[in-house]
């Protein structure tokens, strides 16, 4: 495997149990996620597209609106520091690569996502309902490591475990490893939802929701060692770059894209439903459920199997720097593992239960409260359930600030902030979800979504 491929696996990628769609709605994040009862026009793909019936404004569009979150477990503000500084150094002391094995002993070494509206539209049409289309790009994954990889990656040679190991002893990924995993991906996302009021009583009005999203996977990583289990696969776009050609001749290797380098090697179908009331016109109640569906990964797939190695097989620097920890990450994969093609890889899309109770305060404040839980075990899916209470404040009509509280979802206490301008059919919003989170010593972290380009025309209202 390529080396350029292990870096951002091991060092940047995660699992999605952090990732929250909010990263591509700027305002949302500024709520620390906090959307169910919030989120109308585009913004209500993906979360309620019963939402999308609620009417105002006419016409809402977007281009690049979305954020990226590196969140961590392992690192500390002084690691980060000595990173900055070793960089320089280049050579890391006996004292340091001990540290280092023992902080990123972890389930969360790293967890990182970038997640982007390059195009969104919303049109509401009053005697029909309305209609969003969206296209998102998702990158997402995850780094965890048991003791022996950690310490393996920042000792090579000097690592317990192979003191420890006769040299002709063969050893297994599924013993050595267990609990390490490394996963990525990315997701090309085509969304089409649909919503609008399907009860109209004085003092009730209930809207219903669908959406659907086709899906185009440029990219999938996986390795994953639990409970004796090893799960081992690649695949990639020819966008990143990756030589194929050892496998052109196998019959059960299907190569794709040699002519698009943006081309698919998986695709899947998900679906959204969803059910909102509006009471008195003043408190909302949201039900959703997202995600439904699966992906199939079909081109340019590769399967490792545990096929055993000996630990004196891999080479470590006498001095060591970062890129040496880099080549022996890529050397563990590349020799405890053999990758062969496969044809098909069925993976799940993670399915979620979203709840909401929101209210409005007069006509400068709002309200909500959101739950979030995860339907099955599919990558990517919540490891906890989502809990928040998320506030908007209109003091004039040209600003809002955003703010609230949230917690869950494998995440500390969150403290997000967001603001945004308003002019009669543009808005301008930055944020981000925990506004402690860089400061912090122990678990630091940062996130920022953005939406510079997020138009409205037609009737709207305050809030």
């Amino acid at each position: 495997m390529k080396k350029i491929f292990m870096l951002a696996a091991a060092l940047v990628a995660m699992e999605t149990a952090q990732a929250q769609s909010e990263l591509s709605n700027a305002s949302t994040t500024g709520r620390g996620g906090v959307q169910n009862t919030f989120v109308r026009d585009y913004q209500a793909i993906g979360v309620n597209p019963a939402n999308l019936g609620f009417g105002a404004p006419t016409v809402s569009f977007t281009f690049l609106e979305g954020g990226l979150n590196v969140s961590s477990q392992a690192f500390t503000r002084t690691i980060i520091k000595d990173f900055s500084k070793i960089e320089d150094e280049r050579t890391l002391a006996m004292e340091d690569r001990l540290r280092y094995a023992k902080a990123f002993t972890s389930d969360n070494v790293l967890n990182a996502g970038v997640d982007m509206n390059t195009f969104a539209i919303a049109v509401y049409l009053p005697k029909v309902g309305g209609f969003g289309f969206s296209n998102r790009q998702r990158i997402l994954g995850h780094a965890g490591f048991n003791k022996n990889f950690s310490e393996l990656l920042f000792l090579g040679q000097e690592a317990p475990v192979v003191q420890q190991t006769n040299e002709d002893e063969r050893v297994y990924v599924h013993e050595l490893f267990d609990g390490t995993e490394l996963k990525a991906s990315w997701v090309n996302e085509w969304n089409l939802s649909y919503g609008r009021k399907l009860v109209s009583l004085p003092a009730v009005a209930i809207y219903a929701g669908v959406g659907y999203r086709y899906l185009q996977g440029l990219a999938l990583y996986e390795l994953s060692a639990k409970d004796g289990e090893v799960k081992a696969y690649s695949a990639s776009s020819p966008v990143l770059d990756f030589d194929y050609e050892r496998y052109l001749d196998d019959p059960q290797f299907r190569y794709g894209g040699a002519n698009n380098q943006l081309s698919p090697v998986g695709k899947g179908h998900g679906y959204d439903v969803g059910l909102s009331a509006e009471i008195a016109k003043t408190v909302k109640v949201s039900l959703s459920v997202t995600d439904m569906g699966s992906m199939r990964w079909s081109k340019n797939l590769l399967q490792g199997q545990d096929k055993g190695f000996y630990l004196s097989d891999i080479i470590s620097a006498e001095e060591y720097d970062f890129e040496d920890v880099a080549d022996v990450a890529q050397q563990i994969i590349d020799t405890a593992l053999a990758f062969t093609p496969v044809n098909e890889l069925k993976t799940d899309l993670p399915t979620r239960f979203r709840a909401g109770v929101g209210a409005k305060l007069g006509n400068k404040v709002e309200v909500g409260v959101d739950y979030v839980h995860a339907l099955n075990n599919a990558p990517g899916n919540l490891s906890q359930d989502f809990f928040g209470l998320g506030v908007d404040v209109m003091p004039t009509s040209f600003f809002r600030f955003s703010t609230g509280v949230s917690t869950g979802a494998g995440e500390k206490l969150n403290l997000p902030i967001g603001i945004a301008f308003i002019a009669q059919s543009y808005e301008f919003g930055i944020s981000t979800r925990d506004i402690t989170a860089p400061l912090t010593e122990n678990n630091p972290g940062a996130s920022f979504a953005f939406a510079f380009l997020r138009f409205k025309i037609g009737n709207q209202e305050s809030l």
